[in-house]
This record gives structure tokens, sequence and C-alpha cells, in this order.
């Protein structure tokens, strides 16, 4: 079976590439995302025997369902995201950006084009594989939505009901041609917080006259890394970031302003710890201002969830990327991340493997997710497609469980 899905992946490896610069030039943002809803239901309306769901996600969300020869067998979801980032394009090639401060600088683009190509794959083989694969093209990642109701509003996850799930990125750090993979933790965790500090202004020669809502910001981070590293394991993966801090006006230097306000983000693998961050924010602020006599105003948010790779599933899922790309150029990362990505919604829920595809070619340093510069190399769309065609049917035929 893999060497048909690799001579498939490597006859449509043109029309991938065709397709990825074309979502390439038209960047959209968000749930709704007409032009590249239309570049994607053309391509999906193209596969025969293909069952398509269209507008869901509360916007341009798309399903396709693709049923094997018969009905035993696994249910597999297939995951891509599809939206981009207002980011305005500096890397100067063919198929640039048409939309003003838009990019797909995180490469969505690709990821919508190596899962059409999966699905491709598959409808040509269905005569050979049992159960079914669910294609979902997810709009608002970046955002953090769009996975959340494909899943609690229309049910993508039912209906059949979903065995397990699969995504990938497109990855800088990683050679091309090359998959890793984390062994626990692929993406972490994501909380955020705000403090709104209210003191007493005043002039700046008269400090003990005035509540210095600065000084108790402050105070606030400076202490919480200490406090962090007291009250959690050390063991423990966590982040705490003051992203931005407002207070005053530049152009009066003698006040004291009325206000303080931060924020930032904060993450972990365990969402446990991140509750306990959030609750030590709390404590600390409360602390701070009681002594400062200031009041102050506080929001946190710590519902994120991890993106943890199945433990039972990680074995087969190596297997399974290094019979298309060679058992060399698949490794398991040690290391946990802590970006975020809203795919935990799914890993979740239903056991899940999420892959960090490489893009970065050999003897070259490319830029980072999100800069004004990155970009995907195409070389690497023909492999992904396979790999995530040989996860479809090995996850259908039960081989990823070692159930065959």
């Amino acid at each position: 079976m893999k060497n048909k899905i690799k001579e498939i992946a490597r006859r449509i490896e043109p029309e991938l590439i065709k397709i990825r610069q074309e979502l390439h030039r038209y960047p959209e943002l968000g749930i709704e995302l007409p032009k590249t809803h239309e570049i994607i239901s053309r391509e999906l309306h193209k596969i025969p025997g293909l069952e398509i769901y269209e507008h869901m996600a509360g916007g341009s969300g798309l399903v396709g369902i693709l049923r094997g020869k018969c009905k035993k067998g696994k249910t597999i979801l297939l995951r891509a995201d599809i939206d981009a980032l207002p980011v305005e394009e500096l890397y100067d090639c063919s198929y640039k950006s048409e939309y003003p401060g838009r990019m797909h600088a995180c490469g969505h683009d690709g990821h919508a084009a190596w899962l059409i190509g999966a699905a491709k794959i598959l409808a040509e083989l269905k005569e050979e594989w049992n159960g079914c694969i669910k294609f979902v093209f997810q709009p608002g990642e970046e955002i953090g939505l769009g996975a959340q109701t494909l899943i609690e509003e229309e049910h993508i996850l039912e209906n059949p009901n979903v065995d397990m799930a699969f995504a990938a990125h497109g990855w800088p750090s990683v050679i091309s041609g090359q998959i890793g993979i984390a062994r626990q933790y692929a993406f972490g965790c994501v909380g955020s917080f705000r403090v709104k500090i209210t003191g007493k202004k005043g002039h700046a020669s008269w400090p003990e006259e005035t509540i210095d809502p600065i000084s108790a910001a402050n105070e606030i981070y400076q202490h919480m890394p200490s406090v962090l590293t007291r009250k959690i394991s050390g063991t423990e993966p966590k982040v705490f970031s003051v992203t931005y801090m407002i207070a005053g006006n530049p152009k009066v230097r003698n006040v004291i302003p009325q206000s303080c306000e931060f924020g930032g983000t904060i993450r972990a693998t365990n969402s446990k710890v991140l509750k306990q961050i959030g609750e030590e924010l709390r404590k600390e602020t409360e602390a701070v201002c009681h002594v400062a006599g200031a009041e102050y105003e506080l929001e946190i948010n710590t519902n994120g969830k991890s993106v943890e790779n199945d433990s039972v599933l990680l074995e087969g899922v190596v297997k399974t990327s290094s019979e298309i790309l060679g058992k060399e150029n698949v490794y398991i990362i040690e290391k946990d991340h802590l970006g975020g990505e809203n795919f935990a919604e799914y890993s979740s829920r239903v056991p899940s493997v999420y892959l960090f595809i490489g893009i970065k070619p050999k003897e070259e340093e490319i830029p980072g997710l999100h800069s004004p510069e990155y970009r995907f190399d195409d070389n690497v769309l023909a492999g992904a497609a396979a790999t995530f065609a040989l996860l479809g049917y090995n996850g259908c035929m039960g081989i990823l469980k070692g159930e065959d």
C-alpha cells in the first residue's frame, strides 16, 4: 500500500504545489474565508466519492468524508487549519499575497494543500480500505476559533464516532523531508491575563501624596517569576510573560498616573499548573495592592488545553511516517513545546497525534513562524500528503494500534 500511495503522491505533486501557491496569494483572516473556501471547495469537488459539507465552523469551514469499501473499520479524522495572519508579506515570490497586510505566515496554505492531497490519494484507493476518513479544513485557528464549534455544535467527532485524529504543522526548524513528533506535549495549555491597577494621581515631585500604580505593577511583575519557582515544581514546564504595560503620558514627565495596565500570556503543559499560575497571580496582585492602598481589576483565562500525543498511537505513527520518508527521517522530540494550538479541542476528546513536518531546506536558514519573510518549501507537499494518506489507511485498518 505504501508504494501505491507514494506513486500517486508523486504524480499529483505539481497539482498540490499549484493549489498551495494559489491559496498563498489570497490569505484571509479568522472564520470567514470566502476565497480560501472557494479554492478548497473546488478541489474537493474534483474528488470522486467524497461527501462534502461546507460553510461549517461558524464560517468557511469544510469537511470531506470518504468511506472505504465497507463500513467495518475505524473512523479517522485528519485536520488542517486554513486561516492566515495580519502580516504584511516581505518575501518576494511570483505568488506573493495579493491582500495588503495579510499573509500565510504560518503555513496554513501548505496544511490545506497536503490534506487535499491525502484525500485525492485515498479516493483513488478507496476499494482497498475499510472504514471512514473525515478531512477537516478548519478556519479560525489563529484566533482560537473553529474547532470547538465543529465539535460541540456540528458534532464532527460523531456519526460515525471518530476513533483517532491527526494533524501537522510545517515547522521551520525541522529539515525538509523529515518529521519530528513530540513524545508527549506537542503544544501546551495557553492562558492569558490582564491586570489594571488604579492608584492616586499626583505630582511626581511628591510621590508620598500619591499611590503609584506603576510601582505596584512593577512589584507584581518582578515577584511573579520567583513566586512560581517556589510554588510550582521546577520540573513542570511553565511560562509567565508580560507582553505589554501601559501607563501615563509620554509627553508628561512630572505626573504619576492614575492607573497602569499590563497583561500577557501564561503557558504550561498541565492544565492544573496553568490554573495554579493564575491563582498565584491573583494572590500576588491582591497582596501588593493591599499594601500599596491601590485598587485593581483582574482578568485571568486559564481554560486552555494542551495538545498531548497519545502514547499508544505514537509508535504506530512513527512507523507509518517512516514508511513514507525513511526511518532515518522520522524522530521523537523529547522536549515539550509551549506554543498554542486549538487542535487541543480534538486531542482532549479522542486519541490523537500531532506531527511537525520539516520545511527547512538543508544548509539554509529560514525565518520562523509569523515572520513577514516566512516561506514554505513546496518540495515537502507530496511526502506530507502521502504520510497523511498512510496514517488514514493504517488507522482505518487497525494497523496503528496493532489490531490488524
